[in-house]
């Protein structure tokens, strides 16, 4: 694809119970606007599903942005993209996943059993479980002493969804099949997954796409692409929409 133009705007979806700040290594030198968008209590009180969080979006943002997002977050842009792709000129998921549970057909997601477990305490302890979670992304990392360290400040402001709103956007991950929409979706896109990844295992390789569909996956990372990651994942990116030099010239 051609080369962006200084000043096209960059919209920033965040993934489940995580803040979208969290990634800011990775666009704090986009060349242009860029809008970050927490699946926060609002948006997920509104919405009913992913599919919803996608049209609530593109309600704010329908003129043309590269769509980026992480983990649940891949999959409200790639519900976006396949909804308007006049709004969405390119798309950009990180550590995303077509279908988040696995079964006999897909063995690239966490397990069922995996996921009830968690679900049910979850219920139980949200604010323990919400913490497994964040601990769990960096876990099987090349770097996870150091991606805990620079995660503790975050940790301590504990989870920024309320309890019920954490279970409801979970639900959403239990649900969601995007597997057609992956392998149609029409816009560039850029999949980026990490090698080790503990929460689903990389996709890459075990969807047909269409040729406008790149899918990379970074050694040494895990569910987490901020950090040390976050540069390799920014080139990536860099290389993918055209910056010669890097997103800030």
């Amino acid at each position: 694809m051609s080369a962006l133009r200084k000043g096209d705007r960059l919209v920033v979806v965040g993934g489940w119970g995580v803040r979208a700040e969290m990634l800011e290594d990775l666009y704090r030198s986009w060349p242009g606007r860029v809008e970050v968008v927490s699946l926060n209590d609002d948006l997920i009180t509104r919405c009913d599903s992913v599919a919803d969080v996608a049209d609530e979006l593109l309600q704010r943002y329908p003129g043309p942005s590269v769509w980026m997002g992480w983990s649940l977050g891949a999959q409200v842009v790639m519900a976006a993209a396949s909804r308007n792709a006049r709004a969405v000129s390119a798309a950009i998921t990180l550590a995303g996943f077509p279908k988040f549970i696995a079964d006999e057909r897909w063995l690239n997601g966490m397990s069922e059993e995996e996921f009830g477990v968690f679900s049910r305490g979850l219920s139980r302890e949200p604010e323990r479980y919400w913490m497994h979670f964040i601990l769990l992304m960096i876990s099987g990392s090349a770097s996870a002493i150091g991606e805990r360290q620079r995660l503790r400040a975050w940790l301590g402001q504990g989870a920024p969804v309320s309890s019920s709103n954490l279970i409801k956007s979970l639900r959403w991950l239990q649900r969601s099949d995007q597997r057609l929409l992956w392998s149609r979706v029409n816009v560039p896109v850029l999949h980026i997954t990490g090698a080790c990844d503990q929460v689903v295992s990389t996709w890459a390789g075990a969807l047909e796409t269409q040729p406008s569909s790149i899918e990379i996956s970074i050694p040494g990372m895990a569910h987490w692409p901020g950090g040390v990651f976050a540069d390799e994942c920014r080139g990536a990116v860099d290389q993918f929409l055209g910056f010669s030099n890097g997103m800030a010239t």
